[in-house]
């Protein structure tokens, strides 16, 4: 079955989303999706402007999408016509390299991801993998659930990897759509959490959600905060003093990045040593195991994003909000 999709693209770095279509068949293990529901993050916004080097022109944005299935490959996918599913930035996997046999798709190196490989959910419909779409528990609303497709499943699996026990002490760095996540994950997880951001705007909301507020602009002495964390994770995608926020770990505690500075960092391996045994890591989305157990937790735990929603026609206004910041909520296209 061939279809045809009318979406939005970009044409060119740091260009303006413009109407586009598109040609795609429906193999036998897709299913084809009609978008309801598709957010605009700062990644997308990063893709538009190729500032990592592998953007692939024209861009069609969205990685985190929720929609209807309309129609299924000849291959069962245990989906059927009326199911609302799930879409993050994952869209296929080669299942047969040494990664995917044990359960790990998201380092398959033959692995399709949006905005590389691939067409994102700014768009009437799309056409995925079936392996790669998910159903939504039915106590998730597709608006708030949408940044759970990508934001909600990387700072997921990155807290699930540091293995803390219940009540441990955690640090969250940056309150955008991922921090704002990650709080939440952490402290449904049974951890006590404080949260670091420069916008003492962001106070209340830090406080909402249960966590303590630091505020950066004001923190003169960040060595006062020495050895008070067992796990820190950055959400940063800016240059940061990545020492200082390893010297606020306890002896064998965890730093874990899920963005990436533009900028290299700097960083002295003597803290990872010295007294200390800590360990630093990144983490990249997450297997199809960690997105359905996610999914549930979150339904579960009544988690799910602030949101903004605006018309798909709205397009270049989501994705300029986006890039200028005005807006404190993640941003939804919604139809």
């Amino acid at each position: 079955m061939n279809v045809t999709i009318n979406a939005y693209a970009i044409k060119h770095a740091s260009g303006n989303a413009e109407p586009f279509s598109y040609e795609r068949s429906v193999g036998r293990h897709d299913v084809l999706v009609r978008v309801t529901h598709c957010s605009i993050a700062r990644g997308d916004v990063q893709f538009i402007g190729n500032e990592w080097g592998d953007a692939r022109f024209p861009l069609v944005p969205g990685h985190e999408i929720v929609g209807v299935v309309q129609g299924t490959g000849a291959t069962e996918t245990g989906l059927a016509i009326g199911d609302r599913v799930g879409i993050g930035y994952q869209q296929g996997a080669c299942f047969a390299c040494e990664f995917c046999k044990s359960g790990n798709e998201q380092f398959c190196p033959d692995q399709r991801v949006i905005g590389v490989h691939c067409y994102g959910g700014a768009a009437d419909h799309i056409v995925v993998d079936g392996r790669f779409a998910f159903s939504l528990p039915p106590a998730l609303d597709s608006a708030t659930a949408t940044p759970l497709l990508s934001s909600g499943l990387t700072v997921y699996s990155a807290i699930v990897r540091a293995a803390l026990p219940a009540g441990s002490e955690a640090g969250v760095l940056g309150i955008g759509g991922l921090g704002h996540l990650a709080i939440q994950f952490l402290r449904e997880m049974d951890h006590r959490v404080s949260a670091f951001s420069h916008s003492p705007e962001k106070r209340v909301t830090v406080e909402q959600l249960g966590a303590s507020y630091i505020d950066t602009s004001t923190l003169d002495d960040l060595e006062s905060l020495k050895r008070r964390f067992d796990f820190i994770l950055s959400t940063l995608n800016t240059s940061f003093d990545v020492n200082a926020y390893l010297r606020m770990l306890k002896p064998q505690g965890k730093l874990c990045l899920v963005a990436q500075p533009l900028q290299p960092v700097s960083l002295s391996v003597g803290e990872l040593y010295d007294s200390a045994q800590r360990t630093m890591y990144g983490n990249y989305v997450g297997s199809r195991k960690d997105m359905v157990a996610m999914l549930t937790f979150a339904a579960e735990r009544n988690i799910r994003s602030s949101v903004h929603t605006m018309p798909f026609t709205h397009v270049n206004e989501a994705i300029e909000m986006v890039k200028r910041g005005t807006s404190s909520t993640r941003v939804v296209l919604q139809r």
